[in-house]
Order: structure tokens, then sequence, then C-alpha cells
């Protein structure tokens, strides 16, 4: 009897021990037909046994012990899993889209919490002319908060419905990136997709506020492709998932040198070499933003002419002179450029230092 009570006090806590890690790794349907089938070979086996041995061996402890461990595991599990969701949906709910919140809930293996390095493309937005703007509400503080909300929301809609995650709004500023909490192999141009996207969606919004009798919203867009760190950053009191790192710099400073060349959006070197085959690639300069002193190469997204190739050669090569006498060119084939080659011909007006190797280096953010 003792013997008997050893067995079937191992053989429940091995089929409990198998029970626990089932529930663990295997999915819920499964879980429950090896339930099934224990409790109904547990039966089996103890009626075979006695039929066969004469040794009697109570099942309904066996069953019992499966049902309950099995149930009880299982429930564990899904409170476990429940938990996780919400706890994704707090965290991501506001940077994703809801689609890939879901994603992410889905299959939380997915996401990888913590700094990593990772190759991100990273966007910045401001809006341009919020003196206007400012000027038109005057002290109706009100309507300037619902104007700006009504801008975000139009920019962000575009963000998210490419994938892309929101970083933080810093006041009429934006911060996104792409190919993180998510994998996107198409990173690069994901984003500069959604660039011309939201400028397209501030035409149609600038249209509906112009009936409103509101000034035009103005925008300027900065994107960097490169290695940062990214993931939960900041206080055991509060933390943000964001990246850090000299690419994100970068794109922060392209996006203030856009107004500077007269063009709503600016792409880094790595962006442009990601979507060449794509969009037409239009060379602005070679600069070394304040702070730095190694030159990027800066563009933008248009089709560049022979004159501006010719142009931006005799740039780079310290011909100003002869570069001069072409701007009147480029500005006729390209009238959309005009701003950007109004601002080199200033420059180039002043001649080329003497120390010139082709790199302009910025002198105000």
């Amino acid at each position: 009897t003792d013997l008997a009570d050893t067995y079937e006090l191992a053989y429940l806590i091995v089929i409990g021990l198998l029970l626990i890690v089932a529930v663990r790794f295997l999915h819920y349907g499964v879980v429950a037909g090896i339930i099934v089938l224990l409790s109904a070979g547990s039966v089996y086996g103890a009626v075979y046994v006695y039929s066969t041995k004469l040794l009697l061996f109570d099942f309904s402890w066996p069953v019992i012990t499966i049902v309950l461990v099995g149930i009880h595991s299982m429930f564990n599990r899904f409170v476990l899993e429940f938990r996780q969701k919400q706890q994704i949906k707090k965290q991501f709910g506001t940077y994703l889209s809801p689609a890939m919140v879901a994603k992410l809930q889905k299959n939380p293996a997915l996401l990888k919490l913590g700094g990593e390095h990772r190759e991100l493309s990273i966007m910045f937005t401001d809006v341009r002319g919020f003196t206007s703007i400012s000027e038109h509400y005057g002290k109706d503080v009100a309507g300037l908060t619902s104007i700006m909300n009504r801008y975000m929301t139009a920019m962000t809609k575009d963000i998210l419905d490419n994938n892309g995650t929101i970083d933080k709004y810093i006041g009429d500023a934006q911060m996104a990136f792409w190919n993180a909490p998510l994998d996107d192999k198409e990173h690069a141009m994901n984003s500069v997709g959604t660039a011309i996207s939201m400028l397209d969606s501030l035409h149609k919004f600038n249209e509906e506020i112009k009936q409103e009798g509101i000034p035009a919203f103005g925008m300027g867009i900065g994107i960097n492709t490169g290695e940062v760190i990214v993931g939960n950053m900041g206080s055991d009191q509060r933390f943000d998932y964001t990246c850090l790192g000299d690419a994100v710099n970068l794109a922060s400073r392209l996006e203030a040198q856009s107004k500077n060349y007269g063009v709503q959006l600016i792409i880094g070197e790595n962006t442009a070499k990601e979507v060449r085959f794509d969009y037409d690639i239009f060379e602005l300069d070679t600069i070394a933003v304040k702070g730095k002193t190694e030159g990027v190469k800066i563009f933008t997204i248009a089709k560049a002419t022979d004159e501006h190739k010719e142009f931006i050669k005799l740039y780079y090569a310290g011909k100003w002179d002869s570069a001069i006498s072409l701007i009147t060119f480029c500005k006729e084939r390209q009238p959309d450029m005009i701003d950007y080659y109004d601002y080199m011909g200033e420059r180039l007006k002043q001649g080329a230092p003497k120390d010139w190797d082709g790199t302009y280096r910025a002198t105000t953010k």
C-alpha cells in the first residue's frame, strides 16, 4: 500500500510538472487536448493495472490533479498575457498605430525592451509661420490650441499610417522614427514617403483653414538615417521609448537648415542613398552643421536639371564666379527652387574662402 501511494504521488508530481511546462509553451487548444488525454489515460491505466496485475490505484486523484493543475496554469497564463498586452498598449498606444500595437500584443516576442543599437530613419518637423498664426489668435489661447491640435492630428496620421513611431511633441515640432520597436526594412523609404504625404496633407489642411480666415501653416522637415541607441529611457519615475545618438542630432539640424535652403524637406546622405532609385534626388550642399567639423551631403526630393548639376560641381570646385553665372538659368528651369538659388547666390557673392574644401560650415543651428 505504501509503495502504491508512493507511485501515485510520484505520478501526480510528474504529471503536474509536465502540465505546467506544457501550458507555458503550447497553444491553449493543445493543452486542453493534453488534459483530456491524460485524464482518460489515467482512468484507462488504473483499470488496466487492476485487470492485469490486480493492483488497485485510485484514478480519481490523478484526474482531479490534472484538471485542477491544468486549468489553474491556463488561468495564470491568461492573466499574465492579458497584463502584458495591457502594458504594451499603455507603453506604445500613443507612439504607434493601433494595427502595430495589436501586432505587438499578438506577438510580444517582436518587442525588445531596453536599449539596443539599431539603424533608424529619424524625422523632425517644425511649423513655419507660427508667429503670424499666433498673432491671428491674439489672446484666444483656446483657439490657438485647437488649431495646433488639428494640425498635429493631420500630421500624426500620416506618420502612423506609414508605420512610423511617434517619439514626442516639442511645442509645435514633432519627432518620429522608423524601424523600432518593430522591424522595418524599408524604413528610409517609408520615412521619405511619409514626409511627402505630410506635405500633401499640409496643403489640404491649409485649403481648409483658408476658408476659415486662418493664416497658412508652413513646415520644415529633416530626415536622417543612421545607427542610434533606442529603447526605454528616463528615470525610475518616468521614462519614454526614444532614441539617442549623432544621427538623431543631425536629423534635428537638417530640419532647422530647411528654412535657410528654402525647401520644405532636407534628407541626409544615408537616407538619400536608400531612396535614390525611387525618388528624384536634388543635391543641395555639403554642410558641417553647428557643433560638427565633418561635412555631410544634404538633399531634397526634386529632379536635378543639368544646369543644377553643373552649378553644384562648380560650387564644390571653388569656382564661385562661374557658379553664380548659372543661377539665372537654374531659376528658369526650376522656379520652385528660386529660394534655394537666392540663398546660395548670396553666399557665392562673398567669394570662396581661401581654405575652401567643398564643405560649408554652418554657424547657426
